[in-house]
């Protein structure tokens, strides 16, 4: 697998996805190796749950370090497996490289890159790119979410919908120590990367006539820093940065926030989302094709206003414990029965055995 900076200690969709999807596929009976960007990667190259890592150096920069880290993988990885496997637009572009070296190719494409709102003009038509010579060379594509795989058809050939998959939530206990500013059920939680296309400019406009319970938003920057700093600046004291969470911390703040908050303008199929539905949050959303192919008949679409979103707040706050339970559990339902990760693992698998000989 090829395209993303390391499959553990690093936020991302793909990133997460690929980490739960890897180990799955070897205990499917799958040889696995992830290439990785060698400063993003915290276990060097090594065996982590019996998936491989090799990381693999880079130019570091947001518009060159996919593409080149992918230009030397690409043929690195032809040579040692029967299947490459590219994940997302920008490294798709070199999924001719496989093919030549007569490996077979899959392309997975995560959402519509070039729509992200950090690209430059340049990036994003690279990106389209991406897209389309994957979808035209690729042996297997998939697409994650309906809408892509309905752009995807557009190539004349059969794409593979396979969305990101969510495994149950494992609880964890409040530690007031971690989170002292926090009280545990008194927060709504955003969770992902801090780029401009995820809304968060809503979530701290709506904090400024919202006088209830804090807003927290966690995430790092991804090439992002300049807009963070503004984005902080200009948020008031009842919104709450936390940086990046992993592990037990993250599954501390989706174990005990009050809802889910993404008011996402672009996403592919939002893993983050998932993970919040699984944990039994109800979802205050933004109303996007893949935001609802997710929350399907659950969850709450709120519109694109400060002052919808105050009001959304407001009214998950003023939910009675009954009430608040029902919505959370017809999230964890709807995720466990339509997104387990047992379907993305064997819908994969069959893939890549209908195209080896």
């Amino acid at each position: 697998m090829v395209g993303l900076r390391a499959p553990w200690g690093v936020e991302g969709g793909v990133e997460a996805a690929v980490a739960a999807l890897a180990p799955r596929l070897v205990a499917a009976g799958h040889e696995v190796t992830v290439y990785c960007r060698t400063r993003y990667n915290p276990h060097g190259s090594s065996v982590r749950e019996g998936v491989r890592l090799r990381d693999v150096e880079t130019v570091y920069g947001r518009s060159s370090e996919a593409f080149v880290h992918t230009l030397l993988c690409a043929p690195r990885a032809s040579l040692r497996h029967d299947v490459v496997h590219l994940h997302a637009c920008g490294p798709a572009l070199f999924s001719p490289i496989p093919r030549l070296l007569g490996r077979r190719v899959v392309v997975t494409l995560h959402g519509e890159d070039w729509q992200r709102a950090k690209w430059g003009a340049t990036a994003r038509t690279v990106l389209r790119a991406g897209a389309e010579v994957g979808g035209r060379s690729a042996h297997g594509l998939i697409a994650v979410s309906a809408g892509l795989a309905a752009w995807a058809g557009r190539f004349g050939r059969r794409v593979a919908h396979i969305p990101n998959g969510v495994a149950p939530h494992q609880p964890q206990a409040w530690d007031a120590t971690v989170f002292p500013m926090l009280q545990p059920g008194r927060y709504h939680l955003f969770l992902g990367r801090l780029v401009p296309e995820k809304g968060l400019d809503l979530l701290v406009a709506a904090a400024r006539s919202h006088h209830g319970d804090p807003i927290v938003i966690t995430g790092g920057a991804s090439h992002t820093d300049a807009w963070v700093s503004r984005l902080r600046g200009s948020a008031p004291p009842n919104v709450i940065f936390t940086g990046t969470r992993f592990d037990l911390e993250k599954r501390m703040l989706l174990t005990h926030a009050r809802s889910f908050l993404l008011p996402s303008r672009t996403e592919g199929m939002p893993v983050a989302l998932l993970e919040g539905m699984a944990a039994g949050l109800p979802a205050l959303t933004s109303g996007i094709a893949p935001v609802r192919e997710a929350l399907g008949d659950t969850g709450t679409i709120v519109e694109e206003d400060p002052q919808a979103w105050a009001r959304a707040l407001a009214a998950v706050e003023g939910l009675s414990a009954g009430e608040w339970g029902r919505r959370g559990d017809a999230c964890r339902a709807r995720v466990l029965t339509s997104f387990g990760w047992e379907r993305a693992v064997n819908a994969h698998d069959a893939l890549y055995r209908a195209l080896l000989p």
